[in-house]
């Protein structure tokens, strides 16, 4: 879906939703999962492909983002304050934003080690635990932290020489939530020169937006927040356009 409308005062605004749903059945075959990947890079079992059949590791359930310009109308360009000293200094100046909103992507839960014994070396990382029924994944708000980010309980080891239950990429990881503001004033040196003065704001609000979450059971970091987008950036510039 998406809204989009421009306003007489200098003013617009541009909002899109996405809703949507990614399922494969062939995972990263051919590249090294590893415990740092959303998956496992061989399928648990090769003679059941059709239980790799899962989310596909880009699955991106929600996405809102919103887009905002604004004119503020001071300066002989615009409706008020068109000369005098408040009109030099806070004439010609655009505010511009970029609010985005996502879900999480989501990942498989796996053991490292040849648990199963197939022969696929101690260092293979494919076999996956079996779900503790009754017992919810998600944690809620007050219970979830960097330390445990979803419920490690509700997964556990499967019988050596066997496979688990669980489905590939079947939890979801952490959202996004960010907002990016730019501050923009013009200086009208002559026809075809102007200079531009630049200040911009990445993740204004330095919201922690989690990336990887350690998804290895028997692991010490299974559960934990390992990585993080960058916090808020500051960046200031100057533009020469003629």
């Amino acid at each position: 879906m998406r809204f989009e409308k421009r306003f007489s005062s200098g003013f617009s605004i541009l909002s899109s939703y996405t809703f949507s749903k990614a399922i494969t059945n062939a995972p990263q075959f051919r590249n090294a999962g590893g415990a740092g990947g959303a998956e496992n890079s061989p399928p648990q079992d090769s003679y059941d492909l059709a239980g790799e059949r899962g989310l596909a590791s880009f699955d991106v359930e929600s996405r809102w983002v919103d887009t905002f310009i604004y004119d503020v109308p001071v300066g002989k360009r615009g409706k008020y304050l068109q000369s005098g000293p408040m009109a030099a200094v806070f004439g010609d100046i655009q505010v511009s934003g970029i609010y985005q909103m996502q879900t999480g992507f989501p990942f498989t839960i796996n053991l490292k080690g040849d648990t199963a014994g197939v022969g696929a070396g101690t260092g293979g990382i494919f076999v996956r635990p079996n779900a503790v029924l009754g017992v919810p994944v998600q944690l809620s708000g007050s219970q979830q932290s960097t330390s445990e980010w979803f419920n490690t309980a509700a997964f556990t080891a499967p019988p050596n020489f066997a496979f688990g239950n669980l489905g590939r990429n079947t939890v979801i990881g952490p959202g996004l939530v960010n907002l990016d503001l730019v501050l923009v004033k013009t200086f009208y040196i002559r026809e075809g020169l102007r200079l531009e003065l630049r200040a911009e704001a990445f993740d204004v609000a330095n919201h922690p937006n989690y990336s990887i979450i350690g998804r290895i059971l028997n692991d010490p970091t299974f559960g934990r927040v390992l990585s993080q987008l960058d916090p808020r950036q500051l960046q200031f510039g100057a533009k020469v356009i003629f």
